[in-house]
């Protein structure tokens, strides 16, 4: 009697499977490409003339994500030996990893990858860097512990020839103490005593512990590369002040400096650090595609998707940041009908629930002002928080005295010894936005007898000083066009 016949053992998933995803043999399905190349090129051990094929990278790829532990030694043979002998190879090997859906990958797979990119950063392989960047913007993940462990391993390295890198790690995992700093320990919803980020660590204080150390340390040995980030490492580690081991830090090294630091603008690739890819993609896609009176629905799905979250509305500072830095838009899209920056952060202002959110994200929101230049600083970063004042005056006069207290008690309060530098750099942002056309004048503020009385005669007294141009602007009547077109478009 024949032996039964046996269909061979289907091949190992990279993904997360389900009725909404297609299977791996179909062509639309991001595992399909792998697959295919699996399929062509099984050999465990490439030869010559494997090396030199197309199919290469995505095989490897797949064999590196899929192959049980330990990882066959075969494997980190083969990879480098076609990154020596092919210098196209390392690149394609990195994009084909970047190329899939990282909130599906399965644990294993996802385990690899960052072995993956362990293995390409210790052979300084061209594409190791832009791997490691889009691995930052989904921290904490599974693994995200590895990620540190990657980072702190190469961190010489990274700091002479990718200091850009190095210190986008510093900052995602600053802004990651910094949104948890408040939750209790084992409660954690980020990083809870049974999640995946933690494997390797015993408990989630000694993962924290991992990460203040990492950034720590960072700081003290590579303290130019971390100035990279600008104003806005000093944004962050005053939100750690009562962090011990940042106070010992604060006291010891950014205190002396962190007035030079914040004359340095925050470069826009910073700001995109703290936000997922995810994120950032739906968010621009609001800002530049979706029309007037047509936000709601858009807004409440990225709600849904991210701020009804546990944890979600503690990246809300991190978002207004990333709107007024990190994206500018064209004159053409701004002429386009399409919601404008400052809508979406009026949106994202009464979303808060929180006290210490709100103010972080009104903080976000006017951290330009309080350090702006006319010569280097941009219009752009301050325009956000113009038009949501002006904008909302008329029929949410409540959101404008809101912004005008707050920025009122910055200039008190932020930096008492420095406190006439600050307000004459907002005074300076007042006249800049009226003679760069943001806003026709500042009668709107000045002249509104919705606003409170006390809050006008303060903005009155304060604008006294700044220069003739702002003077002559602020007692000039706006338009009626353009009153009647822009302060009906409220958020």
């Amino acid at each position: 009697m024949p032996p039964p016949i046996t269909s061979p053992p289907s091949p190992p998933r990279l993904l997360a499977g389900g009725d909404h995803h297609p299977p791996p043999t179909s062509a639309s399905s991001p595992e399909h490409p792998f697959l295919a190349a699996h399929l062509l090129l099984p050999s465990p051990s490439p030869s010559p003339a494997d090396l030199s094929s197309p199919h290469l990278p995505l095989a490897l790829a797949f064999s590196f994500l899929t192959e049980p532990s330990p990882l066959p030694r075969r494997l980190l043979v083969a990879l480098h030996a076609a990154g020596a002998r092919f210098p196209a190879f390392y690149p394609a090997f990195a994009s084909a990893l970047l190329s899939l859906p990282f909130p599906l990958l399965l644990p294993h797979p996802r385990t690899r990858l960052l072995l993956a990119a362990s293995e390409l950063a210790r052979a300084a392989a061209p594409g190791f860097a832009p791997l490691l960047a889009s691995l930052l913007r989904r921290v904490p993940f599974p693994g995200d512990a590895r990620l540190l462990q990657v980072f702190h391993e190469h961190a010489a390295f990274l700091a002479d020839e990718e200091p850009q890198l190095l210190a986008s790690a510093v900052f995602a995992f600053l802004r990651l103490l910094a949104r948890n700093r408040l939750a209790p320990a084992p409660s954690s919803v980020e990083c809870s005593k049974d999640c995946e980020e933690c494997k390797g660590a015993e408990n989630l204080q000694e993962c924290r512990g991992r990460l203040v150390s990492f950034c720590v340390s960072m700081l003290r040995d590579h303290f130019h590369v971390c100035a990279l980030l600008g104003r806005d490492l000093v944004r962050s580690l005053h939100e750690l002040v009562l962090v011990p081991e940042f106070q010992a830090l604060w006291r010891d090294l950014v205190l002396d400096r962190a007035a030079n630091i914040c004359w340095i603008s925050t470069p826009r690739w910073c700001t995109a650090v703290a936000v997922t890819a995810e994120m950032e993609t739906q968010l621009l896609f609001m800002m530049n595609n979706v029309k007037w009176g047509d936000q709601k629905r858009y807004q409440l799905w990225f709600a849904r998707k991210h701020l009804m979250v546990p944890g979600g509305e503690e990246r809300i500072p991190d978002i207004v940041r990333f709107i007024c830095c990190g994206y500018h838009p064209t004159n053409e899209i701004m002429q386009s009908g399409v919601i404008a920056r400052w809508a979406v952060v009026g949106w994202l202002l009464t979303s808060c629930s929180k006290g210490y959110v709100v103010a972080n994200a009104k903080l976000a929101l006017f951290y330009d002002w309080l350090f702006f230049e006319e010569v280097k600083g941009s219009v752009m970063n301050i325009e956000p928080a113009m038009l949501l004042m002006v904008n909302s005056v008329s029929q949410y006069t409540d959101i404008t005295n809101m912004l005008l207290e707050f920025l009122f008690l910055l200039i008190d309060n932020y930096d008492v010894g420095r406190k006439e530098a600050i307000a004459q750099c907002v005074r300076s942002a007042f006249g800049v936005l009226v003679k760069k056309g943001v806003v026709p004048s500042l009668e709107p503020l000045t002249g509104c007898e919705k606003l409170s009385p006390v809050l006008r005669q303060k903005l009155v007294a304060f604008l006294s000083n700044t220069g003739p141009e702002a003077e002559e602007a602020c007692r000039k009547p706006i338009d009626d066009v353009s009153k009647g077109t822009e302060l009906k478009r409220v958020c």
